[in-house]
């Protein structure tokens, strides 16, 4: 037997070897917190396998039992190593704190003391003896043993159990990791349970740092199978919970398998309320999403959520999630916040807008000016041949005392004159209406009426006109000086276009709470209905051969009562003599 002494301890180098191994190919994955108390705990075990197998190397008893106790320097922490890696890895991280790892620290450190003072109190072993038949030290353990030894099982069944709270917690993906764990976490408890019953078929051989180190091989197994701990849930977290994009992963069940806290804000769900829900329920008010998870390629869509003015805009991206050989495994939703682009994109419309307006505007401008040109060029122009050639024949009419033909030119000069002012003072008002802002107040519409009135006084009493004011004025939003502008024009085509005399009523009525209707009626002809669409135009007469102008009244009236907020038209049969009636609707007080 005494051969075979050398092959247990060239097992425990191997098993050393081995864990170191495991430590070297889980190096690269150093910065995930499990696999950092992972490589601890195959470090542990190499400490243990080292010593142990020294102590096969070694032939006395005293020897032996040295290096037994330094082999405690790996034993004492695995429980704790292992404990805190399944702790890690399934994300209870609150429970890794300095508190409960000095807490959790105790037992090892007071276990290495009592074993390395064990001949003052034998708490650890009762006693030891060497067997020399098999070269191998046999233990009557102590009580501090049982001791370690509960507290051992504990962490271990605690590590277990947190494994087995993670297939709950996390997705469909980390199962078959965290399934590899149990099975690896089990084999060390069997070997140890074998050790410590002594059921071993090798009497006195710990099987149990082989079992951890084939624990490692597994779990490396998984790292190049499963890719574990390169997308862990330590990793998830750090990445998914962290964006400030909504991230959803949907089975191709069409249940929730992983929602990130970004999503759950954006739809205003609990991650618990949303895990293992079908898609038709968590998305019910969303048919968009539901209809992009039904496609069978990757799409894009856009989504609006909220109400106004709390409104949010998303760009979201659905992509297929494939498992090996192209199997369609789910769908995976990220919703990518683009509220700031969108309402600077509706900025930009609006300003486009305006500007187009504004370039329409000044089109239209353009254009009256340019047809106001062409209108009244002829006339202008006429009245100001006239100046200049009376001119002349007031020189001549001086030169020969001809007092009576200077008396008829000067008149006629004032007439053409006249012509010319009245064209300025249409074209002035005209650019005031289309650019002037003012401030819209309460208007008396009485005093307002009268003030028109008064302008025209001399052409009432002239033409023995009658003005009929039908009962009580009402009070409406708008700016006076414009008003009265209105007024005039519509009671000066009223004197020109009315019966012989003319006959006028004015008055006003309330069509509803937010509207006042103002009106003025003649009695004259009337205006034929094809007429009455063109009568708001610009440079559009009414009767050239009856009344002189050009135009632009009616189009001033129109333009001043649209700044206001209103608006213009006319009601007539176009019968001979019943008249036309003129009105204004403006903003009610």
């Amino acid at each position: 037997m005494i051969d075979a002494f050398p092959i247990k301890g060239l097992i425990q180098f191997c098993t050393a070897l081995a864990a170191l191994l495991v430590v070297a190919i889980l190096w690269r994955f150093k910065k995930a917190a499990e696999v950092k108390y992972l490589i601890i705990l195959e470090i542990n075990i190499a400490t243990w396998a080292i010593f142990y197998a020294l102590e096969f190397f070694s032939p006395e008893l005293a020897t032996k039992t040295l290096w037994s106790q330094f082999s405690y320097f790996g034993i004492a922490f695995i429980p704790a190593s292992y404990f805190y890696f399944t702790t890690a890895f399934s994300q209870k991280n609150k429970l890794i704190n300095k508190r409960n790892t000095f807490l959790i620290s105790l037992i090892p450190l007071a276990t290495i003391v009592l074993v390395f003072t064990n001949q003052h109190h034998h708490l650890v072993w009762e006693v030891v003896t060497l067997s020399a038949e098999r070269n191998m030290l046999l233990y009557d353990h102590g009580t501090w043993f049982w001791i370690f030894y509960t507290y051992t099982f504990l962490l271990i069944v605690s590590g277990i159990y947190n494994l087995f709270s993670s297939i709950y917690k996390f997705t469909a993906y980390y199962k078959s990791q965290i399934f590899i764990l149990l099975i690896a976490s089990l084999i060390p408890i069997l070997a140890n349970v074998i050790y410590v019953s002594k059921i071993n078929p090798f009497t006195g051989f710990d099987w149990t740092t082989v079992s951890f180190v084939l624990t490692g091989i597994i779990i490396a197994f998984g790292i190049y199978r499963y890719k574990m701990f390169e997308l862990v849930p330590l990793a998830k977290k750090k990445l998914l919970d962290t964006m400030s994009e909504g991230v959803i992963v949907i089975n191709n069940k069409g249940l929730l398998e992983d929602i990130n806290p970004a999503a759950t804000t954006i739809f205003a769900i609990t991650k618990k309320e949303a895990l293992n829900s079908h898609i038709s329920s968590v998305f019910k008010n969303y048919p968009p999403i539901i209809e992009a998870f039904h496609r069978q390629s990757e799409s894009t869509l856009s989504l609006q959520i909220g109400k106004s003015p709390a409104i949010h805009f998303y760009q979201v991206k659905v992509s297929p999630i494939l498992k090996k050989k192209k199997v369609l495994y789910g769908k995976l939703f990220v919703f990518n916040d683009v509220t700031s682009i969108r309402r600077a994109e509706l900025e930009l419309q609006n300003t486009n807008k305006q500007l187009i307006n504004e370039i329409e505007k000044n089109k239209k401008l353009i254009d009256d000016l340019d047809s106001f040109a062409h209108t009244v060029a002829h006339d202008l122009k006429n009245s100001l041949g006239s100046i200049y050639s009376s001119s002349e024949v007031i020189i001549h009419g001086i030169e020969a005392d001809d007092k009576e033909t200077v008396k008829e030119i000067s008149l006629l000069i004032k007439e053409s004159a006249g012509k010319t002012i009245e064209v300025t003072n249409e074209l002035l008002k005209l650019a005031t209406a289309c650019h002037h802002e003012v401030e819209k107040i309460p208007v008396d519409m009485g005093c307002v009426f009268k003030n028109a009135e008064k302008q025209l006084a001399e052409i009432i009493t002239q033409k023995n006109v009658q003005v009929k004011v039908s009962g009580q004025w009402d009070s409406a939003l708008g700016y006076a000086p414009w008003i009265e502008e209105v007024w005039v024009n519509y009671l000066s085509n009223a004197i020109k276009y009315g019966g012989n005399p003319a006959v006028i009523s004015a008055g006003s009525q309330k069509i509803n709470d937010n509207k006042i209707k103002f009106w003025i009626s003649d009695n004259g002809d009337g205006i034929a209905l094809e007429n009455q669409d063109k009568l708001f135009l610009k440079y559009t007469r009414l009767d050239p051969n009856k009344a002189s102008g050009y135009g632009l009244g009616l189009s001033i009236v129109k333009r001043i009562v649209e700044k206001l907020g209103g608006t213009v038209g006319v009601e007539s049969t176009g019968t001979k003599g019943e008249g036309s009636t003129f009105y204004f609707i403006l903003p009610a007080c």
